[in-house]
């Protein structure tokens, strides 16, 4: 046994497991923003909906205006069209006056259609904007509520964090630099990035394949530091190194997760 390389081995233990760690807070900090962000987010929305429907509300409720005084217009006319109607000295100019009539009838009634259309749209747009400006005060309440728990909360597994950074500089100077520095490089691709070497059949835990004989043989005796040729995670082993893992009677046909 190498106990140079058995340091390493429990210090590549040691640093998988507060990796490990580091890496649920990590996840618990992103869980936590998110779900507040998520909140805001979504309140946003409901500002921007709020905004589009005031403008939409006023564009109708000027259009509407517009058809009103449209209707006072063709009101107008039809008083003139039918004094006319009274002045008509003929029954050419009798017909031609009951012709404006008729179609002043009907441009009037076409407007007034369209001012009655107008105020249900206005009615509803109305109702709309009531229910999401309530959903706005709701959501500012919730996020006032919850906002103090969640800053609370993140300072607190923040906190953690830190001191799990802390403990794992710690260990991480007991390994030499050249391996810290590869083994910080294989966790940027694949986490954890040390794996325990499975002695039964020869195998890396994490991907699940075999190991070439010869080198299991070696990293089971604790005599070298050796990456698996297949996920290149650092291998050890959790014993004391006195069995050799016996050989695979064929390799796994698929591997593991990597």
């Amino acid at each position: 046994m190498n106990q140079s390389v058995r340091a390493q081995f429990d210090v590549l233990k040691e640093l998988v497991v507060v990796d490990e760690e580091i890496r649920k807070l990590d996840a618990d900090l992103v869980k936590e923003r998110e779900a507040l962000e998520g909140t805001k987010q979504e309140l946003e929305r409901v500002r921007e909906q709020i905004e589009v429907e005031r403008h939409r509300y006023d564009d109708i409720e000027a259009d509407r205006g517009a058809r009103m005084q449209e209707a006072r217009v063709l009101n107008s006319q039809l008083e003139r069209s039918r004094d006319k109607l009274n002045r008509a000295r003929n029954e050419k100019e009798l017909q031609a006056v009951q012709r404006e009539l008729e179609e002043t009838r009907k441009l009037l009634r076409d407007v007034e259609d369209a001012v009655g259309k107008r105020a249900l749209e206005l009615e509803e747009l109305k109702k709309s904007i009531i229910d999401h400006e309530e959903q706005e005060a709701t959501m500012v309440a919730r996020i006032g509520e919850t906002e103090g728990a969640v800053s609370a909360r993140l300072s607190e597994i923040q906190g953690l964090r830190d001191e799990r950074a802390g403990v794992r500089a710690g260990i991480a100077k007991k390994l030499p630099t050249t391996t810290l520095r590869k083994y910080d490089q294989i966790r940027t691709r694949r986490n954890p990035a040390a794996a325990p070497l499975v002695l039964e059949g020869g195998r890396c835990k994490s991907c699940n394949m075999a190991i070439p004989p010869q080198m299991a043989q070696r990293i089971a005796r604790i005599d070298v530091l050796e990456q698996c040729p297949s996920c290149n995670r650092f291998l050890f082993v959790d014993g004391p190194g006195s069995s050799p893992p016996a050989s695979p009677s064929a390799p796994p046909n698929s591997p593991g997760a990597s």
